[in-house]
């Protein structure tokens, strides 16, 4: 999950993709929440999603791992 603007409480929203969904890299991943911002989190890679680590309403911090893709 990367920073957003400092927010310390992340919860995970709506993701975009389910496992085994192809994805590419910058194509959104997720929705994330905070108490001041919705934002779209792009994928990083382009790749197959392996594994959601998170389910919709799981609280996340910032550096920790939501999903497992592999790469093309």
């Amino acid at each position: 999950m990367p920073d957003l603007e400092g927010a310390e409480e992340i919860t995970i929203g709506a993701w975009s993709k389910k496992k085994g969904d192809h994805v590419d890299e910058g194509e959104t991943l997720l929705e994330a929440l905070t108490d001041k911002v919705n934002a779209e989190i792009p994928s990083p890679v382009s790749g197959v999603v392996e594994e959601l680590l998170l389910g919709e309403g799981d609280p996340v911090k910032p550096g920790q791992p939501i999903a497992r893709v592999n790469p093309d």
